[in-house]
């Protein structure tokens, strides 16, 4: 079972940061083309509007990469010297912890979500629905808990994540 659902979790972190890079890519891109045309005297207007809109998805999903990966910071310091059980253990319940925390973020940016959706919140001078990247952001978010969730299970009962 826990298997099974690492196997999905794996495909939706891919899939996810997959999404996070062509965000990124769209971010730089949009950049370079905003600097090279400032340079000759052209300004688009709302490309820093833009830029903080793929900012979300971009640092969104990379919190979930990293919680997959196991790329999160640890203190080891302390850790390192318990027995590898205590250890997992400890590693395990700080985990849990995080994705309590990751939880009432989760739950503040829905509300947000469905408070600023039912508002029409567009985007300052672009006009852009931004309800999308909201979601895209809670998503992520919910993405990242259910990552933590699996990893804390795993070092808990001594189980090795799959590569």
């Amino acid at each position: 079972m826990l298997k099974m659902f690492e196997k999905i979790l794996g495909v939706l972190v891919r899939a996810s940061a997959f999404v996070g890079v062509i965000s990124l890519v769209a971010m730089m891109g949009l950049t370079v083309v905003t600097v090279v045309f400032r340079a000759v005297g052209i300004a688009f207007p709302g490309t820093y509007v833009l830029s903080e809109l793929l900012l979300i998805p971009t640092v969104s999903f990379a919190l979930a990469y990293a919680a997959w990966t196991r790329a999160h910071t640890r203190v080891e310091l302390l850790t390192q010297t318990f027995q590898k059980r205590l250890s997992g253990m400890s590693h395990g319940l700080t985990m849990l912890l995080g994705a309590g925390f990751w939880g009432f973020v989760a739950y503040a940016t829905y509300e947000e979500v469905i408070r600023r959706s039912a508002q029409g919140e567009l985007s300052p001078i672009l006009d852009i629905p931004v309800a999308p990247f909201r979601w895209l952001m809670f998503g992520a978010i919910s993405l990242l808990i259910a990552v933590t969730l699996l990893r804390a299970v795993q070092e808990i009962i001594g189980q090795e994540p799959s590569k």
